[in-house]
């Protein structure tokens, strides 16, 4: 959504631009679906290529909702020090993207407290992700601390020299290009003030929710490694147990075995994931129903009519009318 805002204020068409990267619009109103961490990346090459302004990653700060960062966003903002935001930040940086995470370093002797990006996928990371990321955590730290503060220094891995005059603007501090980490520093008074926007029992309800979330995305879980990919596949029509254990390099029948150990089998999953999908779309009013349909891989509406009035009791055409 962060991008869908930066192109829509270049006066860009997003839609275009996530259907060239092969993302499904619609999976962004789904709470807890993921987006391919490679088509991520296309995604972000596809607008870098079409927006000119090589300091596009700034707009991030001006882009944002909570909302767009799931219970992370709310709970950053129920923090009550700027020292508790970048902390939940570090410790879920998983609700965001598995891509990225983070380190927090204090210097007792300086006084400061630094943020550090700690890269696990890519070195470096993409100039305009690297200056996103950063802008949009001074945006949220300033928003909490409610008034108008500089942090200590600011660090790029990247050597992006052209926007170095739009850095300082922006960040109000002195800008280092073509450092060891990317980082942002603050003082450890501004840090560790206490902030009136707290709100102690929002933020610890927001950490146990994404506790559990991250839990549930445990790379251990195969239940879920399945049902991503068939969420990802399911428009094509061709999901089958062999397409899904083909692309997790296991027999069909060992991906069988394992899924009943965990109490699941494919076919369950299959039948939830187009259950849970088919009701946020079959509430959108944008979509025909035979488009509903195509989308959640099935061969005709009629199937499809079946399967909805055996998941809620209701035909789509009735559901629609009353959700």
């Amino acid at each position: 959504m962060i991008l869908w805002n930066i192109l829509e204020s270049y006066n860009k068409d997003p839609a275009a631009v996530f259907k060239q990267a092969g993302l499904d619009i619609e999976k962004m109103r789904i709470p807890g679906a993921r987006y391919n961490k490679d088509k991520v990346a296309k995604l972000w090459e596809k607008t870098a290529q079409l927006i000119e302004d090589p300091c596009f990653g700034l707009a991030a700060a001006t882009s944002w909702h909570p909302s767009f960062l799931g219970t992370l966003g709310y709970a950053m903002l129920a923090s009550s020090s700027l020292r508790m935001t970048l902390e939940r930040i570090v410790r879920f940086f998983g609700i965001i993207s598995s891509v990225n995470a983070g380190e927090l370093i204090e210097d007792h002797v300086n006084k400061t407290l630094t943020f550090n990006f700690i890269y696990k996928d890519w070195e470096p990371l993409p100039i305009h992700r690297e200056d996103a990321a950063l802008a949009l955590i001074l945006s949220v730290l300033r928003g909490n601390y409610q008034q108008p503060f500089a942090p200590v220094s600011v660090s790029f891995k990247h050597n992006n020299r052209g926007c170095l005059k739009r850095y300082s603007d922006f960040f109000r501090t002195p800008v280092t290009l073509n450092a060891p980490t990317s980082s942002l520093t603050l003082s450890l008074e501004i840090a560790d003030q206490n902030l009136l926007s707290g709100n102690k029992e929002l933020a610890t309800l927001n950490d146990q929710i994404m506790s559990q979330y991250l839990n549930d995305l445990d790379d251990t879980n195969l239940s879920k490694k399945v049902q991503s990919i068939i969420i990802e596949h399911l428009p094509s029509g061709n999901i089958s147990v062999e397409a899904v254990a083909d692309q997790l390099a296991v027999s069909s029948r060992s991906l069988q075995r394992q899924l009943r150990e965990e109490g699941q089998s494919f076919t369950s999953l299959l039948d939830k994931s187009r259950r849970e999908i088919a009701l946020q779309y079959v509430k959108n009013h944008q979509f025909e129903l035979t488009e509903v349909a195509f989308l959640l891989g099935f061969s005709d509406l009629s199937t499809f009519s079946r399967s909805f009035k055996r998941w809620t009791g209701y035909s789509p055409e009735q559901y629609r009318k009353v959700a």
